[in-house]
């Protein structure tokens, strides 16, 4: 990953005037400066080649025989105590079509886990589940969540279609995250603690 300090103040300047050039105005190029979010998107659309279609790996195919086992997947003392009905419902997501949500507002840096699954739960889409969490890190190759990387820059995920609580009482959601080598891991994240930006959770239209 670059570092701000690799861009000279030489090819900032080229790029502006290249992007007026484009038909970019001043003002978009202030927006974009100033929206970490949108630049991301951009970034998405860049490195796809600047095609608008996105062509992921096979479709992610999950068994709804049997539900998220909290006790054979993360151990004694967590329980499932709330979760997207709609989601329950999916056998299989094509995550090419999925939107990763943080949750934040413009002029906001952080919102706590609490507060981002009331504001999810407002979005039309619908919030994946656990069980996704568990097909995406037991998939074979975990190819899907390589592809999430590489072509969205993904590095961290929750998935706010499942609230978990253990022994203790509180409220947690199931976390992926990708480890210096490229593969990835598994994590639960407390609902008191603030999420950033990155902090992103998948949803499909509903």
């Amino acid at each position: 990953m670059s570092n701000v300090s690799d861009v000279s103040v030489g090819l900032a300047h080229e790029f502006c005037i290249t992007a007026i050039k484009a038909g970019f105005t001043p003002d978009d190029i202030s927006a974009l400066a100033q929206n970490e979010d949108k630049m991301r998107k951009v970034r998405q659309f860049w490195q796809n080649g600047c095609n608008l279609i996105i062509k992921g790996p096979a479709t992610l195919i999950v068994d709804r025989t049997k539900p998220f086992d909290t006790v054979a997947f993360i151990g004694a003392g967590w329980n499932v105590i709330e979760e997207e009905k709609a989601a329950l419902k999916l056998t299989e997501v094509d995550f090419s079509k999925v939107c990763f949500e943080n949750g934040l507002k413009e002029d906001e840096s952080s919102v706590t886990g609490e507060d981002k699954l009331k504001r999810l739960k407002r979005l039309s889409g619908i919030r994946l589940d656990a069980k996704y969490g568990q097909a995406l890190y037991e998939e074979k190759g975990q190819a899907t969540l390589r592809f999430l990387h590489d072509t969205f820059g993904l590095t961290w995920m929750e998935f706010a279609g499942t609230v978990l609580r253990n022994s203790g009482g509180d409220r947690f959601f199931l976390c992926l995250y990708r480890k210096d080598d490229g593969s990835w891991g598994w994590d639960f994240g407390w609902l008191g603690l603030d999420r950033h930006r990155g902090y992103v959770s998948p949803l499909l239209a509903s």
